[in-house]
């Protein structure tokens, strides 16, 4: 038994995973005219798969953040093993995204997501989307649309880089472990010096400059982002 702000917590928690993977099957079954039967058959395997992975599968970033929101449930008194699943389920928003490109690429679902969140570690998508997510609080309601639209860009941008480091891999020991999959990126990135230079140089710039993040910097460090993916081809 915990608090009612407590278990409140655990609740948007689940209901915030909830509302962008459905939107995110939403949009595929309105692209392959799929049905709901479908999409659980198809999806469901291989995110099982990468539950059963739990918050190591992360990249440091956003495993410290799924930590983080996990002790302080925990210290509130909500069950450990329950928190820990809850938690790793908002960073597998673009799990399907994931799954397909694996599936493209012949390889285990577990290597393709360790290659995704390699990108994102490198590039700092990850840091930028949980900026976004604290500026979208802050705004009106055209700017919290304006902010999820950005972050729907992101995530975009992070799946077709992840697709061009797949794709330009020798084959899925490439995602072997996070080291591995760090250095395939960064394999990756060398072919594309200027670009992979300009979007990390950009986000050290605006994550340091004083102020905190706002949309207007959130943009910037997107186009960025934006062009590094452009060159995935």
């Amino acid at each position: 038994k915990i608090g009612g702000k407590n278990q409140l917590g655990l609740y948007q928690e689940l209901a915030l995973m909830l509302r962008r993977q459905t939107y995110w099957l939403a949009r595929r079954a309105v692209r392959s005219n799929a049905t709901v039967e479908g999409l659980i058959r198809t999806y469901r395997p291989v995110i099982d798969e990468l539950k059963a992975e739990g918050l190591e599968l992360l990249a440091p970033f956003e495993r410290s953040a799924a930590e983080a929101r996990a002790k302080e449930l925990v210290r509130a008194g909500a069950p450990k093993d329950l928190v820990r699943r809850l938690m790793f389920l908002r960073p597998m928003t673009a799990a399907t995204d994931v799954a397909d490109m694996a599936r493209k690429a012949k390889w285990g679902m577990v290597p393709a997501a360790r290659i995704y969140q390699a990108v994102g570690q490198v590039f700092g998508f990850d840091r930028v989307r949980a900026a976004a997510g604290e500026v979208a609080g802050d705004g009106d309601s055209y700017e919290r649309l304006a902010v999820r639209r950005l972050m729907e860009e992101l995530l975009n941008e992070q799946a077709e880089a992840t697709r061009a480091v797949v794709a330009g891999s020798k084959g899925a020991e490439a995602g072997a472990d996070a080291g591995a999959a760090r250095a395939a990126v960064n394999s990756w990135a060398a072919k594309r010096k200027e670009s992979a230079e300009a979007a990390r140089r950009i986000f050290e710039d605006v994550q340091t400059a004083p102020g905190g993040w706002s949309f207007a910097k959130l943009t910037i460090v997107n186009a960025a982002l934006r062009e590094l993916a452009a060159t995935s081809g």
